[in-house]
């Protein structure tokens, strides 16, 4: 086990703790309120004594509730999910020895394997937030890569023959695979490139 978990736990135990004490304080502080308003009121059946204290008590306690607990929780959920895809996204990419670009829904280069980056010659420095029209060879046309993009975009994948230019201009011939990565709506996220 990492020794980077500990942490972590500590300072979510910590984050939690503190939650707790804070929780604990508004409603006594809230349960303080409510008796000191309902001993100012004239006296009143039992029931109705009863009812006006949990009506208090809970539009006291929402507010709290919804700031200290929902609205933190609901951030901490949308981040999980959120490194989740990006988590299954490098797991599926990096476990092979192929040469591998991930380029997010907008064609910009997000990752490339060091496989990826002998052959191109580019680091990857250099190639994170271009476009992977940089290695476009002049052998092919407009149409060729316009055709490619379409199936990709309509199918969710392409694959074929094309031609890499490196960063000193040469090019070599290769044969790529390039699938769709989606959510749970079935919207693409990003694109995985994997050449052989």
């Amino acid at each position: 086990m990492s020794n980077n978990v500990f942490p972590l736990s500590n300072k979510y135990r910590l984050t939690v703790t503190r939650l707790l004490v804070i929780l604990t304080v508004a409603v006594f502080l809230d349960e303080l309120l409510v008796l000191f308003l309902l001993d100012m009121l004239p006296p009143m059946p039992k029931l109705a004594d009863y009812l006006l204290d949990a009506t208090l008590m809970a539009a006291l306690i929402f507010p709290v509730f919804y700031f200290l607990v929902y609205r933190p929780m609901s951030r901490n959920i949308a981040e999980l999910r959120q490194a989740e895809e990006e988590l299954s996204t490098v797991s599926v990419a990096f476990e092979s020895k192929d040469p591998i670009l991930i380029t997010d829904a907008q064609a910009n280069i997000l990752r490339a394997n060091k496989t990826f980056q002998n052959i191109s010659g580019y680091s990857a420095e250099e190639l994170v937030g271009r476009n992977p029209r940089i290695f476009n060879s002049e052998r092919y046309s407009e149409a060729y890569y316009n055709k490619m993009w379409h199936q990709l975009v309509r199918t969710g994948s392409w694959s074929g023959e094309t031609r890499i230019r490196d960063k000193r201009g040469y090019e070599t011939p290769i044969g790529v695979v390039i699938n769709a990565v989606k959510n749970e709506q079935q919207e693409t996220t990003h694109y995985v490139a994997i050449y052989n």
